[in-house]
């Protein structure tokens, strides 16, 4: 084999390698480290204010951090509290609908499913196909398709349940990783032109203008896509909890809110919660409700359509097709993290190209150094 292929065969196993061992190494340790990660997202988050203490209060550093996070615990766990407690109640009346309205939602189903339009429809169908009867079978089919229904929804309402339980149960944990999160934003904080400095003498100069290049372009298109998700999130759920507060919905912000998060959800969106929704209200007979619901639904489309591309460009400047293409791969990789963490690698992806990482490493395998022309 000839030796300069052989060469450039060891430089990409190497390279491979070397890669596939970053990999697995965030795989192992983030899991046992995610606190500390957490406190320096914290910390990252908090400087600009700490720093802004120093200067116009001239607090010590000390105190500006202190200061800092009560108050960021303090604003993030006030807003916790209050959407907490107006879920909780707001959660009881929508059970109580629930219950009280189940044995009615059935009854329309199979009010539907022999009502005299589907007869017809039927019907006709047979028409076309003569000597066959499909109207039992239709029925019977329909009837088995409300049976599952109500077992589903049974089974969901279950599911809830166990999934509050296991939150109460997870709940000392979780308060564990709370206070480890907070004092590692504090002592990280405390020390932050430190540990940056230290930091940036691990890096080697040769590549340090290339990391810098990275971390600059990710530190933009990453934050700038969480800010893009939470903006048209907040857009989604505003207009849900407005609209349906005029629709005289009682149970509007939680609703909201679960909208909002439904629509994290590609290709579905709020359209899964609304159109069902719409049909069900027409079929109930309540006309101007679902008049009020497809008006709703119609302005949050139109929103959402025209913020979105100004949102994505501005904040992370990705192709929206490839935008879409990373949140449907990381759901069925990841499940529903994937819609972050899809979103994330590509956003990684396309800061290392702009950087000339991936030329760098080309470069690299075929003639031993990075930097060397072809």
């Amino acid at each position: 084999m000839n030796p300069t292929l052989l060469n450039q065969i060891l430089r990409g196993l190497w390279v491979a390698a070397v890669a596939a061992a970053a990999l697995i190494a965030l795989y192992v340790t983030v899991p046992l480290i995610y606190p500390f990660i957490i406190g320096l997202l914290i910390a990252y988050l908090l400087n600009p204010f700490i720093g802004l203490m120093q200067r116009k209060l001239r607090f010590p550093r000390w105190l500006s951090v202190t200061v800092a996070i009560l108050l960021f615990v303090g604003a993030i766990g006030g807003l916790i509290a209050l959407a907490v407690i107006r879920i909780a109640q707001e959660m009881q009346r929508l059970a109580q609908l629930i219950d009280n309205n189940y044995a009615k939602w059935m009854n329309n189903l199979d009010k539907i499913i022999h009502s005299e339009l589907l007869r017809g429809w039927i019907d006709r169908f047979n028409a076309l196909y003569e000597g066959t009867n499909y109207q039992d079978t239709v029925i019977y089919g329909l009837s088995s398709a409300g049976q599952q229904v109500a077992e589903a929804v049974a089974g969901a309402l279950q599911s809830l349940a166990g999934s509050i339980i296991g939150f109460f149960a997870a709940l000392p944990q979780l308060a564990v990783g709370i206070i480890v999160s907070l004092l590692a934003a504090w002592f990280i904080s405390k020390d932050w032109n430190r540990i940056r400095a230290w930091l940036l003498s691990l890096v080697p100069q040769s590549v340090k203008a290339s990391s810098e290049a990275v971390w600059h372009d990710l530190r933009k298109a990453l934050f700038g896509f969480l800010r893009a998700q939470f903006i048209l999130v907040s857009i989604t759920t505003v207009f849900v909890i407005i609209g349906l507060l005029l629709l005289r919905v009682p149970y509007a912000v939680t609703i909201g809110l679960l909208i909002g998060l439904v629509d994290l959800l590609p290709y579905l969106g709020t359209g899964a919660v609304f159109v069902p929704w719409i049909l069900y209200a027409v079929v109930d007979g309540s006309y101007a409700f679902a008049f009020g619901l497809a008006v709703l639904f119609g302005i949050i489309v139109i929103a959402r359509q025209l913020a979105e591309p100004k949102i994505y460009s501005s904040s992370i400047g990705l192709n929206p097709l490839a935008t879409l293409i990373a949140i449907f791969v990381g759901l069925k990789l990841f499940g529903i993290v994937g819609l972050i963490v899809g979103p994330a690698l590509l956003v990684i992806a396309f800061s290392l190209h702009r950087a000339d990482v991936f030329r760098d490493l080309r470069r690299y395998v075929k003639h031993g150094r990075a930097g060397r022309q072809p």
